[in-house]
């Protein structure tokens, strides 16, 4: 009778130990304090045994979340002396998802875990795959909690020597109404281009930016298109440079904000003045040059220096270089460009070793 109950025992003894060789302890990431049905009961009995320097992150969700939006995240052990992981997650509202192939298994929606079988490996560890959606609506008070769990093992099967970390996250949830708010749209002229800029605060299934251009302030034409973040809650910094050598007077833009779903918003108008003596100008004659010919060029500066003109081949391999002293106004300059090959070719101007203008040329 005393063999029976001691092998009974022993048999309970090794289930206890293998479950917490595997399993995380869930304990310390139930927000209510329940264990999860078919899973386990925690694992309290890896410890709470913590090194200096390792320790567990999540990242992926912002500060502030849109109700409904779904955010890819992962989950990272760090443990110079561990070898092998798991972990435990709980979220208050919003579904945990997984992708294919993820070593990430799900209880319910709001639990995440590593399922059945730790994996070995380097440290820092990370579980990746896996994704929580927000809730459709914004939950009393507007927060939801994270509380996660992680436990770097040593990989003896044993309870003995592992580490455990956990920690929590707290984010605020908004409603999925908020559209792109501009907090800034402005343009400066930079020489012979015009520099447009703008900063999003926030960002909702946006496609894309047009900068769209006028010359009467009332008929603008499309310049440019500048992909956008699509949903975002922290500010974004976008740009556009418009040649604008050949503007002149007041020169206006304007912003089309287009959302994915079709619908699009226009920014307010803002303009910039552009008088003939701001603008350094490069024309380039004949073009196409044939074989044996030197490339003439005129150039407006806005005053006497020294400027760098460089020729480029098609692959952006320099054939040459040729600083020029040039004087205010309209300079006749000739390029000894007799010795190319057939092809097409660049020519592009520096000053003070700022780029300033690139022109094609054709050489038959």
């Amino acid at each position: 009778m005393n063999k029976t109950l001691l092998t009974i025992s022993s048999a309970f003894l090794l289930i206890v130990i293998a479950s917490s060789a595997i399993n995380s302890p869930k304990s310390v990431t139930y927000i209510n304090g329940a264990s999860v049905a078919g899973y386990s009961n925690g694992c309290s009995c890896h410890g709470s045994v913590t090194t200096p320097g390792g320790g567990i992150a999540l990242a992926g969700i912002p500060d502030t979340v849109i109700t409904g939006h779904k955010y890819a995240i992962s989950i990272t052990l760090t443990d110079s002396v561990q070898k092998r992981w798991g972990f435990d997650m709980a979220v208050g509202k919003g579904a945990f998802s997984i992708g294919t192939g993820s070593l990430v298994a799900l209880t319910g929606t709001t639990n995440a875990h590593h399922g059945t079988s730790a994996p070995v490996g380097p440290s820092p560890y990370t579980f990746d795959s896996l994704y929580w959606t927000a809730p459709t609506t914004i939950p009393p008070g507007g927060k939801i909690k994270f509380a996660f769990a992680g436990n770097a093992a040593n990989n003896n099967n044993l309870s003995s020597g592992d580490h455990v970390y956990k920690g929590t996250f707290t984010t605020i949830v908004i409603a999925n109404t908020v559209p792109v708010k501009l907090e800034s749209f402005s343009a400066a002229l930079l020489n012979s281009e015009v520099k447009i800029s703008w900063l999003t605060a926030t960002e909702l299934n946006t496609n894309y930016f047009e900068v769209e251009r006028s010359i009467d302030g009332q008929n603008f034409e499309h310049a440019s298109t500048v992909s956008a973040a699509g949903n975002s809650t922290t500010t974004k910094s976008y740009a556009y440079i418009d040649d604008a050598s050949n503007l002149s007077g007041t020169v206006y833009y304007r912003l089309k904000t287009v959302d994915k779903d079709g619908s699009s918003t226009y920014s307010n108008v803002i303009f910039v003045t552009i008088r003939s003596s701001q603008l350094t100008t490069l024309s380039v004659y004949p073009n196409p040059l044939r074989a044996g010919q030197d490339v003439k060029l005129t150039y407006l500066s806005e005053k006497s220096q020294i400027v760098n003109f460089q020729v480029i081949n098609i692959i952006g391999r320099k054939v040459s270089a040729t600083n020029v002293s040039v004087n205010e106004g309209r300079n006749a300059i000739s390029l000894p460009t007799g010795h190319l090959a057939t092809g097409v070719y660049y020519i592009t101007i520096s000053v003070n070793n700022r780029f300033v203008q690139k022109i094609p040329f054709v050489v038959e």
